[in-house]
């Protein structure tokens, strides 16, 4: 093994921590492709929990981080289905160091299996662009959640939590004709929201039950929950209409502080739906929307960084200080060693 696949990268060594290190690349096998990064995307829910060792099956040291778009530098003898040159959305890789992946996509170059990256394009997009598209899996959580819930033209889609997945779904359940009302408790993302998403709710409001009621007459039709507040959820649910649809979709492993009321939800007939990661359909569609407009990511990033000042805005999720929504990581410095 030699220098050439030493890579630096993003790892959390231990909770609250975030450092550069250097990795070493496992040697690419014939059914993988060595991909340099150009760009990735901080999750500001996932990598946040994950930073403060509270997700799910968090091991540290790790490597954070599953948006990522790169160019692929070379094949294996095996991989027919890409190309040098070809711009890809993944970031599956593997090393020798005992660095956990937690996703792995916050680093320099990867080896790994050509299954696991989507084609993006033969040519390279414009670097504006690539920060819109980088943000495709998390906005595909959204188009993933309005799917299930299905809505129809006029019906009342209650959204709980305006961060990106809240305010996508909102637009994508615009886009289908319904009428997306985003509720939330902190009054930056309202105001930072309000021209993309013009109804939205403080939920610190005294009379947020008579708004939502003043909109949703008959009944809200549709609750889809980010947050993961049980109190919310079970607000919301006693304005919902009988039979209609919950979407749970936040982090629920809090389940002390995440328990909801089912007598509620039993009472109303509600039909409860979950969703876990996304899928093709997901993926591409949600790609089509962000380059056709029909999804707008441009106002929701907050930051963008360089490589040299990427740690910092781990350090924002940590501290939640400044405001924050969407951050993207240029990756054009990095090489190997």
């Amino acid at each position: 093994m030699t220098d050439r696949w030493k890579t630096k990268a993003v790892v959390f060594p231990d909770a609250g921590k975030c450092e550069w290190t250097t990795l070493t690349l496992r040697e690419p096998q014939e059914t993988d492709i060595v991909v340099r990064t150009v760009i990735t995307a901080i999750s500001p829910g996932t990598e946040r929990w994950v930073l403060k060792g509270k997700h799910i099956g968090t091991k540290f040291p790790c490597v954070p981080g599953y948006m990522r778009i790169g160019v692929v530098e070379t094949c294996g003898r095996a991989v027919s289905a890409f190309k040098p040159g070809d711009w890809v959305y993944g970031k599956d890789g593997t090393w020798l160091e005992p660095v956990h992946p937690m996703w792995g996509a916050h680093m320099a170059w990867t080896a790994g299996d050509w299954k696991n990256y989507r084609f993006i394009s033969a040519s390279p997009p414009d670097a504006a662009e690539l920060e819109l598209m980088v943000f495709t899996i998390l906005a595909g959580v959204a188009h993933r959640g309005v799917r299930f819930c299905a809505p129809l033209p006029h019906q009342r889609m209650v959204i709980i939590g305006a961060g990106i997945i809240g305010a996508v779904a909102a637009q994508f359940a615009a886009h289908l004709g319904a009428v997306p009302i985003l509720i939330e408790a902190d009054p930056r993302r309202c105001d930072f929201l309000r021209p993309l998403v013009p109804d939205i709710i403080c939920a610190r409001r005294d009379d947020l039950d008579e708004e939502i009621r003043r909109r949703a007459p008959a009944g809200v039709d549709i609750v889809y929950d980010t947050a993961g507040d049980a109190a919310a959820t079970d607000r919301m649910v006693k304005l919902m209409r009988p039979q209609g649809t919950l979407l749970l979709q936040a982090q629920y492993f809090d389940r002390e502080r995440c328990a909801i009321d089912l007598d509620q939800i039993k009472i109303r007939e509600i039909t409860v739906r979950t969703t876990i990661s996304i899928d093709d359909i997901d993926f591409f569609e949600t790609l089509s929307a962000i380059r056709r407009r029909i999804i707008h990511i441009a106002p929701l990033i907050t930051h963008r960084f360089q490589l040299k000042d990427a740690l910092a805005g781990f350090q924002m999720l940590l501290a939640a200080e400044p405001f924050s929504m969407g951050m993207v990581i240029h990756w054009e410095s990095a090489s190997f060693g």
